[in-house]
């Protein structure tokens, strides 16, 4: 199972699309081709581009395996992504961070807002609160659940999967998510 992503994974994808749609230049980089833990390979790469705005998508997004792989999450989510936030200020660039709900814990009954306080209940939550905390204040961080999109797994299309079967469905029912 890999457990990063970044260009070539279903959000990053999808923004790139989005991107070329509208017709703005864009440079898309897999994690083959930029690794976020590598702060000089970063700010080289930055340097030579020299974007605007940099979209991170970068991510280990593995939630399970976070919990037996802590020091790689950290690594990657809020190690990598103060190196994203360090090399795109050194060029003068403007950030956009993608972040998760699971920065809080879940008991809220009604729908987040954000200026509800933090309060990760996962090693996967810690690890992009930590990314969140690396990104300067005055960019955008942007805090998303259930990514679903035409490309890779997602819930939605394991859902479809599940109900061409015959059987009856079970699921968890201590999440509260909006696809």
């Amino acid at each position: 199972t890999r457990a990063d992503s970044g260009a070539a994974r279903v959000l990053g994808h999808d923004v790139v699309a989005e991107a070329n749609a509208v017709h703005h230049e864009v440079v898309a980089l897999t994690r083959e081709e930029l690794d976020v833990t590598d702060y000089d390979a970063v700010a080289t790469r930055f340097e030579r581009e020299l974007p605007a705005v940099v979209i991170n998508c970068a991510a280990w997004t593995d939630v399970d395996g976070a919990e037996a792989r802590e020091d790689d999450a950290f690594a990657i989510n809020a190690d990598g992504a103060g190196n994203v936030s360090a090399a795109a200020a050194h060029i003068g660039a403007r950030i956009i961070h993608v972040s998760t709900d699971y920065v809080f814990d879940g008991t809220k009954p009604d729908p987040y807002l954000e200026w509800d306080r933090p309060n990760p209940q996962s090693v996967y939550g810690r690890s992009k609160l930590g990314g969140e905390l690396e990104v300067d204040p005055a960019w955008s961080i942007v805090r998303t659940s259930w990514v679903c999109g035409e490309h890779g797994n997602n819930m939605v299309k394991t859902l479809l999967r599940l109900g061409e079967g015959s059987g009856p469905l079970s699921f968890v029912d201590d999440q509260i998510g909006h696809p």
